[in-house]
């Protein structure tokens, strides 16, 4: 997903799609994406209401531009992908079977008799119409790059190309047929994106193709839930979609998802029993909570969240500046952090490294393989490297003077920025000065089109692979934030999209790790996502992913007593 979320969505809902939690500290909890409760008990409450807060007003509900964790929440609970992430495994959703060719190239997808929400059936041309999008430049999914691997797909993507040429077909009403260029490993992980849900082509014909997904009222959603109610600015209301394939083990009947962007504001939400779920909550705030967590009267998971947050520096710089590495070694090592996560953000763990905790490759997770591999670098004199990068580019003695960008004006990304300001001021001897994005969107937007030095933003696993990480900073990926560029890492990172041994496929990652934060420091990480969610007490059946479907499941959820 776009998915370099905002400062907001980094610190605060630290995942987006996420990987399987190990090592989970949790209060009734079960499975490597974490449940409320091991199974729906006999108790549970068929019809009922339950509050999630959005922590960000979305731009759009379009499955093709679905790009952070907010509208890949909503999307992924009102849309069927083709498969859905259940408790931690991949489960057969919109297609009730799928099987691939013995070369690893053609996959083959056998559709449930699903329906969209006004009764209409779900056809395999929907899904080859959202394939299509994905590629289309008119939609600009920003996830283009990740789908590559489809036929056709980055010639359309890149006007070299027709959306007739894209390999996905339709052989009839219930049968999608995808042909990849290359076999890879972990295709079935890309299947619970939200960009490849069915999307009924007549409703995105003529002008309607860029602005498809603005409003409620156009929407063809097919998934457990369908946006009822969408009043900009306030709240979004999900209800019961009867029609879905599975309707009858749906046992809500209404989420209602008040905008909060504050935190306090949140808090004292749930402290008021007006919400019944709050994700990535700070530690101090469980503290609070504690008595009544021991009370039974508030649950609480505690889990490794496959996320990090990450100093952004625009390695193409108009002013010249963070085009050098040295300069960007500076300001990624002036700070300390673990003071950051203990005094400042006040959650996460603090990083040295690319690749969070939880993440797999093969059987094996990652950072049992390789340490983080910052601990050298973070040892080094920052004011050197800075002086040594100002001669490098010619402004040898000048007091450097720099603009981070800030993603919008809440309290908590305003701390977040004066932080960085503070340290850089205070360890650098330069001026950072602020500027404030009008909002998330406004942010995201501003990144992606490299109107930026320097910001603070992050990414979530959309599928339990480091590759969710590293394609990320690949030459010209829509998701390179940062547009960082090293024929070497591309090389290693494109290597092991096809690589099935999986000992030097980690061998590739671990040095691409290495380039792109110690080498090269194209982007600094920052922290580890390590989330906090408590709920109500009478709220069972929510799985809390880790890598692949929204970071809330609720499609099984229902209230008990």
């Amino acid at each position: 997903m776009k998915k370099y979320l905002t400062v907001a969505l980094a610190v605060l809902l630290a995942a987006t799609l996420t990987a399987c939690g190990s090592g989970a500290s949790t209060t009734g909890t079960t499975g490597s994406g974490t449940q409320t409760d091991g199974s729906q008990a006999a108790a549970a409450t068929t019809g009922g209401k339950i509050s999630i807060v959005m922590t960000t007003d979305p731009d759009t509900l379009d499955p093709g531009r679905a790009d952070d964790t907010q509208k890949n929440q909503i999307v992924l609970e009102t849309q069927e992908t083709l498969v859905r992430l259940i408790d931690g495994e991949l489960t057969p959703a919109g297609a009730e079977s799928y099987e691939q060719s013995e070369d690893g190239l053609t996959w083959t997808f056998k559709l449930r008799d699903n329906k969209y929400q006004d009764g209409t059936a779900v056809k395999a041309e929907d899904y080859v119409n959202s394939i299509r999008r994905l590629f289309d430049p008119e939609v600009n999914s920003h996830n283009a790059g990740i789908f590559y691997c489809i036929k056709g797909g980055e010639a359309f993507n890149t006007g070299t190309g027709s959306k007739e040429d894209v390999g996905a077909v339709a052989l009839d009403d219930k049968t999608l047929q995808i042909t990849l260029t290359e076999a890879l490993p972990y295709f079935d992980q890309l299947l619970t994106f939200s960009n490849i849900t069915p999307v009924p082509e007549s409703k995105t014909q003529g002008s309607a193709n860029a602005s498809y997904g603005a409003t409620a009222e156009e929407l063809a959603q097919s998934g457990p839930f369908y946006v009822s109610e969408w009043t900009r600015g306030t709240k979004i209301v999900l209800k019961k979609n009867p029609n879905y394939w599975d309707a009858a083990n749906i046992k809500l009947d209404e989420i209602e998802m008040p905008l909060a962007q504050d935190e306090n504001t949140r808090q004292q939400l749930f402290d008021a029993g007006k919400i019944d779920l709050l994700s990535n909550v700070r530690s101090e705030y469980v503290t609070s909570l504690q008595s009544k967590i021991d009370a039974g009267e508030v649950q609480l998971t505690s889990a490794p969240q496959a996320s990090m947050s990450y100093i952004c520096f625009n390695n193409q710089d108009p002013e010249g500046v963070f085009s050098n590495a040295k300069i960007r070694m500076a300001f990624a090592i002036a700070f300390d952090r673990e003071a950051y996560v203990n005094n400042v953000a006040k959650k996460g763990k603090a990083a040295g490294g690319l690749i969070p905790y939880g993440m797999s490759v093969g059987t094996s997770e990652y950072r049992s393989l390789y340490a983080e591999p910052m601990t050298d670098l973070l040892a080094e004199d920052a004011k050197t490297l800075l002086n040594e990068g100002l001669e490098e580019i010619g402004r040898a003695g000048e007091t450097l003077e720099i603009t981070f960008l800030q993603s919008n004006s809440n309290s908590d990304t305003k701390v977040i920025a004066e932080y960085y300001q503070n340290q850089w001021q205070t360890k650098l001897g330069v001026k950072v000065n602020i500027e404030t994005a009008s909002d998330n969107s406004a942010f995201n937007n501003q990144v992606s089109k490299g109107l930026y030095q320097v910001c603070q933003t992050g990414w979530g696993a959309d599928y339990n692979d480091p590759m969710t990480f590293f394609q990320c900073y690949t030459t010209g990926d829509g998701n390179n934030a940062a547009f960082y560029s090293n024929s070497t890492y591309d090389e290693l990172v494109n290597a092991n999209k096809t690589e099935s041994d999986m000992t030097k496929r980690a061998d590739n990652f671990a040095e691409a790790e290495k380039i792109l934060t110690v080498e090269d420091v194209g982007i600094s990480p920052i922290t580890f996502g390590y989330q906090n969610v408590v709920m109500s007490k009478n709220l069972k059946g929510v799985y809390i992913n880790s890598a692949g479907g929204p970071a809330i499941e609720l499609r099984d959820a229902y209230l008990e007593g």
